[in-house]
């Protein structure tokens, strides 16, 4: 009987041993499970809030939001964050405005581009005649009757009059702006282009080259003033000279890069001469689909 009773307590004394060490398992086993539970609500709780911040970023109607979405080349959604903007009451200042005539003046060039540019310059009082451009315009005029000291008003309305082929209103209103603010480069490269456009080239040799002093280094500068040469003032030497200019700014965030590339390779081409002045170009440079120029094309 003792060796009965001694046999069948020795499974019950090894599963008792044994139990703290399960206890043990059952423990780390928990700990992990709760580690793991903790990084996937954590994510997950980033996650919404990166969303969330997103949609205020993008979304939130603000004046900020407008102008970081029109920077963005998003013309239509700037337009619905104004449009929410002014339906929830709030004030339209001469930013908003402003704005709102950029938007427009965008959308203008965004339908040009799908009608490949076929209505520009068929009304020869008003290159642009169409109902966005008309209305840009209107939004241009009542921000700057609310803020007529902003040069950003000015410039932006009278480069609209210059796309238009109204010229004088262009002068008149850049002449203005350089009333307001002599040391403008983005002004005096405008009214350098508008006078380029009138085949006044004395004048606008003057414009541009003051524009390039204001802002020495300025890749948009260097490629209009490289236009001036190459289409308006016909002097090959110095179109190369800065084009070249251009190239050697890396202007990593301007999609007309491989059409200047090919256009100073046409020309060292050409006029072989020149080829002192041909220059490396990053490889790294933008190699988007190049859009149309600040400056319009005419062959020598």
């Amino acid at each position: 009987m003792n060796r009965r009773s001694d046999t069948r307590h020795t499974p019950s004394l090894v599963f008792v041993s044994g139990m703290p060490e399960t206890r043990r398992r059952d423990r780390k086993l928990s700990f992990s499970a709760i580690a793991v539970c903790g990084i996937l609500c954590a994510v997950l709780m980033l996650a919404a809030f990166l969303v969330v911040r997103y949609i205020h970023i993008f979304f939130h109607p603000t004046v900020e939001n407008t102008e970081r979405l029109l920077s963005m080349g998003k013309p239509r959604d700037a337009m619905a964050l104004l449009n929410k903007m002014e339906n929830s009451g709030a004030a339209v200042d001469s930013r908003s405005g402003l704005l709102r005539g950029r938007a427009l003046y965008a959308l203008l060039m965004e339908q040009l581009r799908v009608e490949k540019w076929g209505s520009y310059g068929l009304n020869p009082d008003n290159w642009l005649a169409h109902p966005l451009a008309a209305a840009a315009e209107q939004c241009f005029l009542d921000a700057m009757a609310m803020s007529p000291d902003d040069p950003e008003i000015r410039l932006t309305l009278g480069n609209l009059y210059r796309e238009q082929g109204r010229f004088g209103d262009s002068e008149l209103i850049l002449r203005s702006l350089l009333e307001i603010d002599d040391g403008n480069a983005e002004a005096y490269l405008a009214i350098g282009l508008l006078y380029a456009e009138g085949a006044r080239l004395d004048a606008a040799e003057r414009a541009l080259t003051a524009a390039w002093e204001l802002d020495e280094g300025n890749p948009k500068i260097a490629k209009n003033i490289a236009y001036f040469y190459r289409f308006y003032a016909n002097e090959p030497e110095l179109s190369i000279v800065w084009f070249s200019r251009y190239l050697q700014s890396e202007p990593r965030k301007d999609t007309d890069v491989n059409l200047i590339r090919a256009e100073l390779s046409d020309l060292i081409e050409r006029y072989p001469e020149y080829e002192g002045y041909m220059v490396g170009v990053s490889s790294n440079l933008n190699r988007g689909v190049g859009r149309k120029f600040a400056v319009r094309k005419r062959q020598p």
